[in-house]
């Protein structure tokens, strides 16, 4: 029974952190469309790829606030998603509750697409959902964190 329940836990975190990839694929195939929409290039060799004359080159990579707002909401899957991936399986090595992680591994996913949404402004919500969300996944990372701290001390 108990390595169903394992392996019922690792199958949820393969399934949730396959979505997050493909958000953060997403976000980059998304990030092109918006610099194309905008005109919006970095390098004057992508000035080939648009028409017209009202082409902006910014080579730091921003340039238009819709560019800048989705490579925020990507510069915030790098520093949060990733973590993820990666202390996620080491927590589920500790053998935690099982009602807790099925709750866990789902809720970190849906919380980042959520915050997501929210920072490209899909979805419009108060600025403080925003804060709500980013603390949330902060604060199931630092759980992982220190459960794993705690367990392998």
């Amino acid at each position: 029974m108990e390595s169903n329940l394992a392996a019922e836990l690792w199958a949820a975190y393969a399934w949730w952190s396959c979505v997050l990839v493909l958000k953060m694929n997403a976000l980059t195939w998304f990030t092109g469309r918006i610099r194309a929409t905008r005109q919006v290039i970095h390098s004057e060799e992508d000035r080939r790829w648009l028409k017209g004359t009202d082409i902006i080159l910014c080579p730091t990579g921003g340039g238009h606030v819709d560019v800048d707002r989705i490579r925020n909401a990507h510069q915030h899957d790098l520093e949060i998603v990733l973590p993820y991936l990666l202390i996620a399986p080491i927590w589920l090595n500790t053998s935690p509750l099982f009602p807790l992680a099925r709750m866990i591994l789902p809720a970190f996913a849906i919380v980042s697409i959520s915050y997501t949404l929210l920072h490209m402004r899909i979805v419009n919500a108060h600025r403080y959902c925003k804060i709500l969300l980013s603390t949330l996944e902060l604060c199931i990372l630092i759980y992982m964190s220190v459960t794993c701290l705690i367990h392998y001390a």
